[in-house]
C-alpha cells in the first residue's frame, strides 16, 4: 500500500508489507515497491519534471517489476471474473505501462480457460486518462481538454489524437453498457 500526505518532502510513500489491494477483508499478493521511502516520491517527482507531466510513476513501476518479476500468486486471475471486461489504455500513459498490462491480460485470457467476454483496445495516445469524453466533460465541466494538456505532456503533443481516443472510448463504452443492458 501506500499512503499519501506530507512526510519528509514527500507527497505519497509505499508501506512496507501491505498490499494496495483485498478481497473479501483479505490482502491480495503484491508486486513490491522497488524504491522505498524517501526515494519512491524522489523518482516520481523527478520524471514528473523531466516528462513534464503532472504525475509520472511509471519508471517507478517498470523498475518495480524488473526488480521483482510478477509471480503467479501476485496475478490478478482475471480468468474468474464472470461477465465482459472492458481494457482501454494508452501507449503514452505516464503512471504505468497500460498497454503491456492489456496484453498481458489478453496472454493470459488466451492461455486458461475463462468465460467472460473480453474487448481490449490500446490506444497510441490517449493518456493515462482514458475516459470516455463524455465522462471527462462529466468531472471537469469547463476546461476538461485544457485540464488534460495541463496533466500529461502527450495530450499537448497530441490534442486531435487523446480527443479522437477518447471519443471512440464513449463510443464503445456505450455500446457494451447497451448490450449489456439488452442482455438483461
Amino acid at each position: 500500500g501506500f499512503m499519501q500526505g506530507k512526510k519528509d518532502g514527500c507527497k505519497e510513500w509505499p508501506i512496507e508489507g501491505e498490499s494496495l489491494f483485498s478481497y473479501k477483508g483479505k490482502p491480495l499478493p503484491y508486486m513490491p515497491f522497488r524504491y522505498k521511502h524517501p526515494d519512491y516520491w524522489r523518482i516520481i517527482s523527478e520524471e514528473s519534471k523531466r516528462t513534464g507531466n503532472m504525475v509520472a510513476s511509471r519508471k517507478l513501476f517498470d523498475a518495480s517489476e524488473a526488480a521483482h518479476p510478477i509471480t503467479e500468486e501476485e496475478f490478478i486471475k482475471i480468468e474468474n471474473i464472470c461477465g465482459r471486461l472492458f481494457l482501454v489504455g494508452a501507449e503514452d500513459d505516464a503512471l504505468w505501462d497500460t498497454a503491456k498490462y492489456i496484453r498481458r491480460m489478453e496472454k493470459r485470457l488466451a492461455e486458461k480457460p475463462h468465460s467472460c467476454e473480453v474487448e481490449a483496445v490500446v490506444y497510441e495516445h490517449g493518456t493515462h486518462f482514458v475516459f470516455p469524453d463524455g465522462m471527462l466533460k462529466t468531472m471537469f465541466p469547463v476546461g476538461s481538454a485544457l485540464f488534460v494538456k495541463l496533466a500529461f505532456s502527450a495530450a499537448k503533443k497530441y490534442p486531435r489524437e487523446c480527443k479522437t481516443a477518447r471519443i471512440d472510448i464513449d463510443r464503445r463504452m456505450t455500446r457494451v453498457i447497451c448490450d449489456w443492458r439488452d442482455k438483461k
